[in-house]
């Protein structure tokens, strides 16, 4: 058998493997493969895929380390840009028995390092989001949240502490009142600051240095000098994380408002700040993206070893295909469906993880074979379906997430 060592690292020479079982999907061949017989490799299980150049063998392993789960898609704000106001998927919370059998998955999983409660939704809508965070928390992995703050009360923030959440990122658009809420559809700036306040105050009375707070700040032309006032405001919430991500629009006017893609767009960069954290003082750090399309594409889910579930349990390899919606790419408007690898109600994750279907999708998006449709100049209409000329559907050809344009914590 021959083997192409370019989508990966070849397997030891004294790894003889064994061909179980061949199939015929889509015009590819995929070989799952054991290796029960020889005694270097007994544990091991290959799935075996038939490309151009030859054979690429990927161990099966159940090597998950990154989890973001939705438990809900609603929200308690109607921001100006958000996805909400453009798709019609139903609004609703992840049921205790989902969430059961996701805890289970989780406890299946022994290279897990990080559960992020996020998603399309404001996870502290959920009714039992406290004893969700206590649940995964004692699996002994790293917490984080992304909120849009203004549901931090006294009761929350003390129970979320108290659960020892180590990351809690807080969308902050504006350093400005009235633009803050024309952004964050109608939420008061100063009831958000108050409340970031009081996680960094009952940090410090209880002498815990966990959560570290960050700021989501999503970049577009009108808030874009706001950005050189992040840090001062920062220091005084007691936030020493800000990340920085650009517009993912989804209708013409969002469209409109892209700080991405010119000439002459430059992101400030401010310096860093300090900030004080029980015993320890932490140096505060602004992250910014990319703002033009560039030959080089990484996918962090798939790199990162991450993975998506819905509040519905559905499993997705990332967040732009966890559901279906719309949105532009360089002013170019597309349609993307919802792609679910399975569902943690039929199966554990492990079991979707290590599936053929999504083992081949990795290892498309790892090497990434996909055409670069924002540059080419053909006048085809292929991407407004999400597909491309190289047959691939779902593709990720245009994707902002893999360009470091859109960005997640």
């Amino acid at each position: 058998m021959a083997i192409a060592p370019r989508y990966g690292s070849m397997p030891d020479k004294r790894e003889t493997l064994l061909i179980e079982k061949t199939m015929k999907t889509d015009g590819d061949y995929a070989e799952s493969l054991s290796s029960e017989k020889f005694p270097l490799c007994q544990s091991d299980q290959w799935i075996v895929e038939h490309t151009s150049d030859g054979y690429v063998l990927h161990r099966i392993r159940r090597d998950i380390r990154k989890v973001y789960l939705e438990v809900t898609t609603r929200c308690n704000l109607r921001c100006a840009n958000c996805v909400r106001n453009t798709w019609d998927e139903e609004l609703a919370d992840m049921s205790t028995e989902t969430f059961n059998r996701v805890i289970d998955s989780l406890r299946d999983l022994p290279e897990l390092r990080e559960v992020y409660f996020g998603g399309f939704g404001e996870p502290l809508l959920h009714p039992k989001i406290e004893e969700m965070v206590r649940q995964v928390k004692s699996l002994g992995v790293r917490i984080s949240m992304s909120t849009n703050g203004t549901l931090l009360t006294e009761e929350k923030t003390k129970a979320l502490v108290d659960a020892r959440i180590d990351r809690l990122f807080v969308s902050m658009d504006s350093t400005q009142a009235q633009l803050f809420s024309e952004l964050r559809g109608g939420a008061n700036f100063d009831l958000v600051v108050e409340n970031v306040k009081r996680i960094r105050d009952i940090r410090e009375r209880k002498g815990y240095r966990m959560p570290t707070i960050g700021l989501e700040f999503v970049v577009t032309d009108k808030n874009i000098k706001d950005i050189k006032n992040l840090p001062s405001l920062a220091r005084e919430i007691g936030a020493s994380i800000i990340l920085l991500t650009h517009l993912l629009p989804h209708n013409e006017q969002a469209a409109r408002q892209i700080a991405y893609g010119g000439n002459n767009i430059e992101i400030p960069r401010p310096e860093g700040w300090a900030i004080m954290a029980g015993d320890y003082v932490m140096w505060g750090t602004l992250s910014t993206p990319r703002s033009k399309w560039g030959a080089y594409r990484h996918c962090r889910f798939v790199n990162d070893k991450g993975i998506v579930i819905a509040w519905d349990g559905g499993v997705s390899p990332c967040y732009a295909l966890m559901h279906s919606y719309p949105y532009f790419v360089f002013g170019e408007r597309k349609r993307v469906k919802r792609y679910l690898l399975g569902n943690v109600n039929e199966k554990s994750l492990s079991d979707i993880w290590t599936g053929e279907e999504y083992v081949l999708f990795r290892s498309k998006v790892q090497n990434f074979r996909f055409p670069s449709c924002v540059d080419c100049g053909a006048n085809c209409d292929l991407r407004q379906n999400n597909e491309d000329c190289w047959a691939n559907s779902p593709s990720c050809a245009d994707c902002l997430w893999a360009q470091d344009i859109v960005r997640c914590p």
